[in-house]
């Protein structure tokens, strides 16, 4: 009987370590998208908040739908297939190039690839993966090209409820102050 409860005992222990053990763990979505604030902004997490538990997914935040032109249905099906490869290629870039900076920073992570516009498609990834935190760069737009162009940051920070981490790039001119 005693081994019976000890039995018991371990299991319950366990049991508890694993509940403890998950709590820790944090989904963790870093937006990116090829650019240096992209890079800066995965650094910065790298750098200064990243923990091991952490489980990291590096979204690209594919454009293609919105760089499309409007006469792109009016175009060869093997222009249009051309364009798609490049994108493609473009993406396998990117992926490629922070593989080897997650590599390098020791960040076990995963790529996805987001295929909605960047604002929505980090909200939603972020809402179906219950993600933690976000991380994207800024590209520190003034107001007036943000209020035309619109800032994904800015989305991102307006239409999720998580935290979300803006991670400002300091540029060149910056730096000559």
């Amino acid at each position: 009987m005693a081994d019976g409860g000890q039995q018991v005992g371990q299991v319950e222990v366990m049991e508890t370590e694993k509940q403890a053990e998950k709590k820790k763990k944090r989904n963790v979505l870093i937006a990116i998208d090829g650019s240096k604030h992209a890079e800066n902004a995965f650094k910065w997490y790298a750098d200064n908040i990243h923990k091991t538990t952490d489980d990291v997914i590096l979204g690209f935040c594919s454009e293609l739908g919105t760089h499309l032109p409007p006469t792109a249905a009016q175009v060869s099906p093997a222009t249009l297939h051309a364009l798609i490869e490049k994108h493609n290629g473009k993406a396998k870039e990117i992926f490629s190039t922070f593989d080897s900076l997650a590599t390098k920073h020791n960040v076990q992570h995963k790529l996805e690839r987001l295929r909605d516009p960047p604002g929505s498609s980090i909200v939603n990834y972020a809402h179906e993966h219950n993600v933690q935190l976000i991380v994207v760069g800024s590209r520190g737009h003034g107001t007036i090209r943000r209020t035309i162009l619109g800032s994904v940051s800015d989305y991102v920070v307006h239409h999720t409820h998580v935290p979300v981490i803006i991670c400002k790039h300091h540029d060149e001119h910056h730096k000559l102050k």
